[in-house]
């Protein structure tokens, strides 16, 4: 009931002052058009009643400029050359618009706008959605974004495979499966990336991590990967990077159907997807179960052992309510799962694992809604409430060391408000306000002494910044860019501190097929509430002295996007950062862990990442590799110039997919370099391994109705290799999957 009431009045707070900032920049006076350089500007709309459409495609025929509108239905294509041409605007459920004789020209850009007609969707036909990809410099920092297309090649793989498509990216995992799986950008560690679905953090405040099998993979339509801190727009925990989930928008069409899968060690797993709308309302959800016994063999020095105790089975609901007109857009999400698994014993099964095992339920509520100002910008206020409660047993341990049972109940309120407002067509700003409030309530079970009892804490904020293409061009570039954003916020009861962003992209006159960017920021991580108040045993304690942690980062970036659509797309990023307070956790003489500030350390790297369409819609090859050194700098004899643990040097992985027919095919490879495994780097490390996975797909319509069948064959050279330290991962896997889905119209 108490949390009820904070989120009634935070809303309500948020409501008054959504409607100050609105009533304020209906105020404001539009300032006269600036110019920009070969630029296409404009908005996509439903021809019936105004309403922006979210993701169309929008592309120049003949060229491989595009973009996809964004959530208010607006669109930028930047960098084409002067001349004339024809585009095309295209959405599921919409007749697609062609705009012909569109003249672009050296110093006037074009401002357009497109209606969409609605038309019902053939029932023979299969939709393999494709969008654009907005990777590239922004006020959210370098980013690489998954598309639905991509995100639908992988699904079948996993989360994990996924995700590492983008250069810098690891997920580590304690098994195959479902099983608990974490992020972790150019060797950070997971509780310093900052995990988003539709703008509601999903990170634990008692370690600061988020288990991925929490994101509702089957409802996302994008994933954005921000491979740098930002705490001048994101707030704390964005240190390391940013991971946006977004899910699907507005339904076009009622569908409804099943997914059924089984695989290697007893895994099975079971869907059902529905959705549909009514006038300006759609609803949309799905319901996920499945199992696993992760009990399998294992080689290890010389030996081949049995996993034990590495089961799983999981339960998942996620619904999502929406309105739209075209003024505004409403959203209520709701995020649930409910999973038991077995804690099998760590160092390859040395040590009894008694039976243990963990239990919890996560749940999500958010609220969002946006007022759109015309053309020219929007509101957004956005209240959400995620709990997340978890208990650990190994009661049946003998030994009163290691034996536990506690139960730790997370809770994180938050409320955002956020205006977009374009001055003029190449000047973007924005401006907003947050509040966080997290709270833990730990308590052990079997001996309540060592309870943490409960612990909460607030972070407010005050955040803008803008975007600004500047007007003239000059004998070096052809179009310049500058950003810049900033960030006050208050920790705790500590005084407000202020963190920036800075940037600026260039395309050099010329070579308007390359843009060139550099940036600086200033991030922040406040310590997980795990590090500054545990006292769960009689082997570690929290340290309530913790630091902050901090850092430094600048980076510059080279992208290549040809107008020939024959050409590969290249980006390589590369970085430098400095960080201050690293927390590690320190064994000290009298054998206690404790978590410690350590004075500085450095990390620098190159990413690059490779798309080559070799036959668009039918052959497609990915690529991405990443080079990375972490040293941990402190004064501490053994750990100067140390490098830091569980961080590859090199890391490669490469896909390739086509299609042929109704047959679909993707083979994707990984490759890891050595990691240390302690921080003096004294034991032998963990040794580099290599993955091969493969995907066949099969796909048929007859009349409404779509069959999708798939058979998955995951680390096929049957590799022997580890993520963590103690944790085999399994050898060879098989997966058969069915998916069969309605279209009603």
């Amino acid at each position: 009931m108490k949390d009820c009431k904070s989120l009634y009045r935070l809303f309500r707070n948020l409501q008054l002052i959504a409607a100050v900032v609105l009533l304020l920049l209906r105020m404001t006076v539009n300032p006269a058009h600036a110019q920009s350089n070969e630029r296409l500007l404009g908005r996509v709309y439903d021809a019936r009643n105004g309403a922006p459409i979210v993701g169309a495609l929008v592309q120049v025929e003949a060229t491989m400029y595009g973009a996809q509108t964004d959530e208010n239905g607006l669109f930028r294509i930047e960098n084409i050359p002067p001349g004339q041409y024809t585009l095309t605007a295209s959405m599921i459920g919409y007749a697609t618009g062609v705009l012909s004789n569109v003249q672009v020209s050296e110093d006037v850009y074009r401002q357009i706008e497109i209606g969409l007609t609605p038309v019902p969707i053939p029932t023979d036909s299969v939709f393999v959605v494709g969008v654009a990809e907005q990777n590239g410099s922004s006020l959210e920092g370098e980013k690489i974004v998954l598309s639905s297309e991509t995100i639908q090649r992988f699904q079948s793989l996993g989360v994990a495979p996924l995700l590492q498509q983008v250069a810098g990216v690891q997920i580590e995992s304690t098994g195959g499966g479902d099983s608990r799986a974490i992020i972790r950008i150019h060797g950070s560690s997971a509780k310093q990336v900052l995990v988003l679905l539709d703008g509601q953090r999903l990170n634990n405040p008692h370690t600061g991590e988020v288990d991925l099998g929490d994101i509702p993979i089957e409802q996302i339509e994008t994933i954005e990967v921000i491979r740098q801190g930002n705490t001048a727009l994101f707030g704390g925990n964005a240190f390391a990077g940013v991971i946006i989930f977004r899910t699907k928008k507005h339904v076009v069409s009622t569908h409804f159907g099943g997914r059924a899968s089984l695989g290697s060690f007893s895994t099975s797993a079971g869907s059902a997807e529905f959705g549909g709308s009514l006038g300006n309302f759609s609803l949309r959800g799905n319901y996920r179960q499945d199992y696993s016994r992760q009990n399998f063999r294992f080689p290890y020095q010389g030996e081949s052992l049995q996993r034990k105790n590495a089961w799983y089975r999981n339960r998942k609901v996620f619904l999502k309510l929406s309105h739209r007109s075209s003024s505004q857009r409403t959203n209520l999400l709701y995020n649930y799962r409910q999973g038991k698994q077995g804690l099998p014993s760590a160092f390859y099964e040395e040590m009894n694992h008694f039976n243990a095992f963990k239990e919890g339920a996560s749940q999500a509520w958010q609220f969002n809604h946006r007022r759109f100002l015309g053309s020219n910008g929007f509101v957004d206020a956005l209240v959400a409430y995620h709990r997340l409660v978890q208990s650990f047993n190994n009661e049946k341990d003998f030994s009163p060391f290691t034996r536990y049972h506690v139960r730790q109940t997370n809770t994180t309120l938050e409320g955002r408000v956020s205006a977009r407002w374009y001055l003029f067509t190449a000047l973007e700003t924005r401006l907003g306000i947050s509040y966080l409030q997290e709270q833990l309530q730990h308590t052990n079970l079997l001996f309540p002494t060592l309870s943490i009892g409960e612990k909460q804490r607030r972070a407010r904020g005050i955040f803008g910044g803008a975007e600004w293409k500047l007007p003239t061009r000059s004998f070096l570039w052809k179009s310049l860019t500058v950003r810049s954003a900033f960030r006050l916020e208050s920790y705790f009861e500590q005084p407000f501190r202020g963190y920036p962003l800075l940037g600026v992209s260039v395309v050099p006159r010329g070579i308007s097929a390359v843009t060139l960017s550099a940036g600086f920021a200033r991030a922040v991580r406040y310590p997980d509430l795990n590090s500054l108040f545990w006292k769960g045993d009689a082997r570690a304690r929290g340290n309530p002295s913790l630091l902050p942690e901090e850092s430094t980062v600048w980076n510059a970036a080279l992208r290549f996007r040809a107008a020939s659509r024959f050409l590969p797309q290249l980006s390589i990023y590369s970085f430098y950062e400095d960080v201050r307070h690293l927390i590690f956790w320190h064994r000290s003489v009298n054998g206690v862990w404790e978590p410690r500030n350590e004075d500085k350390a450095a990390k620098k790297g190159v990413d690059v990442q490779l798309q080559y369409p070799l036959l668009p819609g039918r052959l497609h090859l990915q690529f991405a590799y990443s080079f990375l050194e972490a040293r941990n700098k402190s004064d501490e004899p053994n750990r100067r110039d140390k490098l830091i643990p569980f961080i590859p040097r090199h890391t490669l992985t490469g896909s390739v997919w086509s299609q042929i027919g109704f047959l679909q095919l993707l083979v994707n490879y990984r490759q890891v370099s050595k990691r240390h495994i302690v921080p003096a780097n004294t034991a032998v490390p963990l040794s580099p391994y290599h993955l091969w996975d493969a995907l066949l797909t099969a796909q048929h319509s007859i009349d409404a109705l779509q069959i999708r069948a798939g058979f998955v064959i995951k680390n096929f050279t049957d590799t022997p290799y580890e993520l963590l330290f103690g944790y085999p991962m399994p050898g060879r896997e098989y997966q058969l999957t069915l998916t069969l889905t309605y279209n009603h119209h």
